[in-house]
């Protein structure tokens, strides 16, 4: 037990700093061309926390109005534009959404994790990740990168208020598309740190993120997001 307790460390701590080489966060970040079974399509984004995992807002992955699956999904890391991007990954992946939407979809929950086939990671670098307490979060400053429609990033700056125990939120005008990182990258950090996932904002502007709870990143470890 005491040796498979340290090799889970070892991996926790490792896996980040080996993003670290040549690490620029804009790559590790995808612009998502979902379309689903429904005939919806949507853009959305999300950011790399692994070599094969990423993380985003479930509603990318799965329609909110019609409670249908995806149909296909194009994943451009690092978009400047509609044609042009750092990395682009068209393959087979796996995902899995936190929240229910047969049944009513909760904005509360809106979290999902993608798991690529190929180790996308090697290509785009990826983020490491914080449970972020109450108080921590309270009083710190935070960065949150997404993509507007036109797949131009959009970076805010700003301090985040615990909402619940689920959800965080911000004040100050927020745009671009859901499911980008809500992130902490202070001096002296070597690599930034995901808390949250940006969700949605009200009809002022002010931003809504899910945060990474224990119980997410245990959903999403036992799914592969960390490999």
């Amino acid at each position: 037990m005491k040796k498979q307790l340290l090799a889970f460390t070892l991996i926790l701590i490792l896996l980040p700093l080996a993003a670290c080489a040549d690490f620029t966060p804009e790559h590790a970040i995808a612009y998502m061309d979902s379309h689903f079974t429904c005939g919806c399509e949507r853009g959305g984004s999300g950011v790399m926390i692994g070599r094969r995992g990423l993380v985003t807002a479930a509603h990318n992955l799965y329609c909110e109005k019609h409670a249908r699956p995806l149909k296909y999904c194009n994943f451009h890391f690092g978009a400047k534009s509609a044609n042009s991007c750092w990395y682009k990954y068209s393959g087979k992946f796996a995902y899995k959404v936190y929240s229910t939407f047969s049944n009513g979809y909760d904005a509360r929950d809106d979290i999902a994790a993608v798991v690529f086939d190929s180790p996308v990671g090697k290509e785009t670098g990826w983020f490491g990740w914080r449970v972020g307490t109450d108080s921590y979060i309270n009083e710190e400053y935070c960065n949150v990168l997404s993509y507007d429609f036109r797949r131009h990033m959009q970076n805010e700056f700003s301090i985040e208020y615990v909402l619940n125990d689920r959800q965080i939120y911000w004040s100050g005008w927020s745009s671009g598309t859901e499911g980008g990182p809500v992130y902490f990258w202070q001096e002296g950090m070597d690599y930034p740190e995901v808390i949250a996932v940006y969700t949605s904002h009200d009809s002022s502007g002010n931003g809504y993120g899910r945060r990474l709870t224990n119980n997410v990143i245990n959903d999403m470890r036992a799914d592969g997001a960390f490999n």
